[in-house]
């Protein structure tokens, strides 16, 4: 199926008869937005939608303006939809569709800022050429802003979306039609092995065991907080972990002071402890797979870690709150893991979880993860014995 087919066929199910349950829907499952019934009531779905305003002010006609795949336009906000199964961006594509919601956003005095979704098949961020003023900083900083572009998958987002809509679908109709044929397109690209949906099951098992373990009193007693701004990123990382594309399961949480106030830096930076593994896409940082636990200084204004050793340096030098030596041996190919150890299992063996073989070897039975959860607390707490607190 070609993007433009697909696009069509989602635009033909947002404007069905039934369009306006569907994008509560889509609201719920993809853009996560929260919108209000009014907002809702309020939306209109265009597709191929022209880059107008872009193209007044570059004096270029209309017919020749760059168009968006699809646009929700509501009382509140402008929000453009790219749609990618294997193709790249182009040179400038997602920083023009940004410009264009921008330019509609002032127009209109929306009261929402504008978002661009950007959906693959791997869960890619657009390449720099495309988004180098919304998604990336300098030439010299590696860290991806995604304050401005939302990454979501066919698996994660897509997928559940039309498995509710069809719930929900008239009998034999032409919406019903559209949303089996997108449905099993969908489910045909994203099918995993055998082997790798039991990873995917050791992977939630795991992860369920090792949140349970970080309860009231072992946050308390070591200065953490649950990190409240989403749910644990492993229960959708695992689902798109063997695509391409960047996957990082893990479970994350705020670290406080003595007095149990989250530790900021400035107005919009937090410091996180967290334990992840990583899928090996998108590598920018030639980061390891194996499972890893690892402070951080997240930045609420750019939806990510901070990454350049001078801010790192900045941030923390002279604070007392995390030892100098994790500071000194910082580099920004760190990608903003602080202090990270591998962690083990019960036999003194780092885990990849990405390496299937190795992992349906590694963890055969329930008492195989619950044992290497064990090993990685007892690491754990180590480690979190070393959080200096001022």
């Amino acid at each position: 199926m070609r993007e433009e087919v697909l696009t069509d066929l989602m635009y033909e199910i947002l404007s069905s008869e039934r369009g306006r349950l569907y994008l509560e829907l889509f609201d719920k499952h993809v853009m996560r937005l929260d919108m209000t019934a009014a907002e809702l009531d309020s939306a209109e779905v265009h597709r191929q939608y022209p880059t107008k305003f872009l193209a007044e002010k570059l004096k270029i006609p209309l017919k020749k303006a760059k168009k968006m795949d699809l646009a929700i336009i509501t009382s509140c906000r402008f929000i453009p939809i790219e749609v990618k199964i294997k193709s790249g961006s182009h040179k400038d594509q997602c920083d023009n569709y940004l410009y264009e919601a921008q330019l509609y956003t002032d127009e209109y005095a929306l009261s929402e800022q504008p978002i661009l979704y950007y959906l693959t098949l791997n869960g890619y961020f657009p390449e720099r050429a495309s988004a180098t003023n919304t998604g990336y900083g300098d030439s010299g900083d590696l860290a991806i802003h995604q304050d401005k572009i939302i990454k979501v998958t066919f698996r994660t987002e897509l997928l559940p979306w039309l498995e509710e809509c069809v719930q929900h679908a008239p009998k034999n109709s032409y919406c019903r039609n559209n949303l089996s044929r997108l449905l099993s397109f969908v489910r045909e690209i994203t099918q995993r092995t055998n082997e790798q949906l039991q990873v995917e099951e050791i992977m939630r098992k795991f992860f369920t065991a090792l949140e349970g373990r970080f309860d009231e009193n072992f946050c308390r007693k070591h200065r953490l907080e649950f990190y409240a701004g989403d749910e644990q990123p492993y229960h959708r990382e695992i689902l798109k972990f063997f695509f391409k594309g960047h996957s990082a399961p893990g479970i994350n949480y705020l670290c406080t002071d003595a007095a149990g106030n989250v530790i900021k830096f400035e107005s919009d930076k937090e410091l996180l402890f967290g334990v992840e593994c990583y899928n090996g896409g998108e590598n920018d940082f030639r980061r390891t797979r194996t499972l890893f636990a690892d402070f951080a200084i997240y930045d609420n204004g750019i939806n990510n870690c901070v990454c350049k050793k001078a801010d790192i340096k900045r941030l923390l030098d002279g604070k007392n709150i995390l030892l100098q030596d994790f500071i000194k041996a910082y580099h920004k190919k760190f990608a903003g893991m602080i202090g990270r150890i591998d962690l083990h299992d019960a036999h003194g063996n780092t885990i990849d979880f990405y390496d299937v073989d190795a992992t349906l070897t590694q963890f055969r039975t329930q008492e195989d993860i619950d044992a290497a959860v064990d090993n990685i607390m007892t690491e754990i707490e180590t480690l979190l014995r070393r959080f200096v607190y001022g």
